[in-house]
Order: structure tokens, then C-alpha cells, then sequence
């Protein structure tokens, strides 16, 4: 991949992040602005721990902007991934106590969708061959991406419930990072203790994160059934990033030739848009 395409990348992240400011800033004040600043550092904490902690993966060098072992892009992508699920489930009503889950389930439509492509195009690459894993991606990468979005909105959440209308509150908000992250690496250890002694180590462990896909999806199913609330347009802030990043996968898959080299990523990616398209309608309908 050549690296003025990695610099194209990082500015199209920057401008969408400031369009993602923009607009957190005029729908909900100071108090959503800061959630979503907050994600920034939550999103290099976590990546430059896991790095640390399990070496598991690392980004290529091909990035221009980097805080440590972790490109700039990446946190603000994380950011605007996670509070964009947030507004999801805001706007599809679902409670407050559920909402967790559902805000995890909105996240990893987009890691199904792109990681596999990702490290074929050279974003970054996993430690595990190509043809381990789900062509090339650790089961443990997609049950982290659950608990990175369910550990920050959680504590999010609680923030919001403490602060009510006072403004104040908001800056606890910057906090937020450091119980989000912990509650990662607790989720992570009985994950880590099956996958190692019943499900092949690094390269195995998908039953595990199937099932608990299974129960976060159940929930959420179940709360966008009963909250009855609506999405606006795909093309809207702040849901107009992700459309984006499906949109950019898509079209690598499709140039490079990694749709024709493997042609159940083409599946998955467009299952997974199809699936996030038909949030809006399907939610308006019941």
C-alpha cells in the first residue's frame, strides 16, 4: 500500500473526527462533546496496552501521525466507532441498563466487516498466519472489539445517569478511559483461560466469542424490537463515518483483488452493511 494513500487516510479520519465534533457539540452540548474526546485517549490506551501486554498485533509503519505504536487515525476511528454506536442505540431507544450491549453489537458489524481486508491491504497484521483464525484474524480481536464498546459505554452511561443536567459532570467523563479499559482486560481473562486449555490457543476460541455474540445480539434484538425509536439516513452525522469505512473496505476488497482471492470476505463485509442499512427501516417498522 503505498504510503501517501496511508497519509490520504489519516486526513480523511481528521476531517471526519472535526465533523464528528461538530455535530456531537450541537446535538448534545459540551457534555456529548466530551464523550466523544474522551474516546480519543480511551482508543490509544487500548490499543498501545493490548500491543504492550499481548503483542498480538501491530500497525504498519506506513502511518505519518503516531502516538507510540499507534497511529492517530486509529483512536479517532475508535472514537467515532463507539460513540457512534452509542447514538444507535440513543435513537433506537433502547434502555439505558441494555444499551451496553447493544452499543458492542453496533461496533463489531464493522470489525466483521473489515479486519480480514485490513491486514491484506497493510493497515496492520496479526500474529497468526493468513489462513488461521478467520482468514487471518484472532477470535480474541472480535470478542475484545465487544467489551472495548460495552466497557466504554457502560461507564459512559453511568456518568450521564450520575450527572443528569449538571454540566459539571461532563469533565468525569475524562476518566472514563481507564475503568473502560480495565473492565476489557477482565473480560478478557476467562476468554484467555478457554481458549487456552479447550480451544487451541492464539488461533483458536471463536466458540467462546460466538456465543457471547450470540447473547449481545439476543439483547439487542429483543431491545430494538421493543424500543420501537428510529435512525436517521446512513449518509447523516454521525452515522456518515461508518457508511464511510464500510464504503472504503469495500472498494479495497474489490481493487486489490481480495474479494477474488477469498470471496466470503465480499460476503461478510456486505452482509454486515446490509444488516447495519436495514437498522433504520426495520426499527421505524416494528
Amino acid at each position: 500500500m503505498p504510503r501517501l494513500l496511508f497519509g490520504l487516510v489519516e486526513v480523511v479520519m481528521l476531517v471526519l473526527f472535526a465533523l464528528s465534533a461538530r455535530f456531537a457539540y450541537r446535538s448534545g452540548g459540551r457534555p456529548r462533546l466530551v464523550e466523544l474526546l474522551s474516546a480519543v485517549p480511551f482508543g490509544l490506551l487500548l490499543e498501545q496496552g493490548d500491543i504492550k501486554i499481548f503483542g498480538s498485533y501491530a500497525y504498519s509503519q506506513g502511518f505519518f501521525i503516531k502516538l507510540g505504536s499507534v497511529p492517530v487515525a486509529i483512536a479517532l476511528a475508535w472514537a467515532m466507532i463507539i460513540t457512534s454506536s452509542m447514538f444507535m442505540s440513543d435513537r433506537l431507544r433502547i434502555p439505558q441498563r441494555l444499551a451496553p450491549f447493544a452499543d458492542a453489537v453496533f461496533a463489531i458489524l464493522l470489525d466483521l466487516s473489515l479486519d480480514a481486508i485490513a491486514i491484506r491491504q497493510g493497515l496492520w497484521h496479526w500474529n497468526i498466519p493468513l489462513n488461521a483464525g478467520f482468514f487471518g484474524v484472532p477470535a480474541g480481536n472480535y470478542y475484545g472489539w465487544l467489551f472495548v464498546a460495552f466497557g466504554f459505554s457502560a461507564w459512559t452511561r453511568w456518568v450521564r445517569a450520575r450527572g443528569g443536567a449538571r454540566s459539571s459532570w461532563s469533565w468525569l467523563q475524562l476518566l472514563v478511559p481507564v475503568p473502560a479499559y480495565l473492565t476489557l482486560l477482565l473480560a478478557l481473562v476467562p476468554f484467555i483461560v478457554l481458549q487456552q486449555w479447550f480451544f487451541g490457543g492464539p488461533t483458536g476460541g471463536f466458540p467462546p466469542f460466538l456465543v457471547t455474540l450470540a447473547l449481545f445480539s439476543l439483547v439487542a434484538g429483543c431491545s430494538i424490537r421493543r424500543g420501537g425509536g428510529r435512525l436517521p439516513r446512513p449518509w447523516l452525522m454521525p452515522l456518515f463515518p461508518r457508511l464511510l469505512i464500510h464504503g472504503y473496505f469495500l472498494s479495497a476488497g474489490i481493487l486489490l483483488g481480495i474479494f477474488q482471492q477469498v470471496p466470503v470476505l465480499l460476503a461478510m463485509s456486505l452482509g454486515m452493511v446490509l444488516l447495519e442499512l436495514s437498522l433504520a427501516p426495520a426499527a421505524h417498522r416494528l
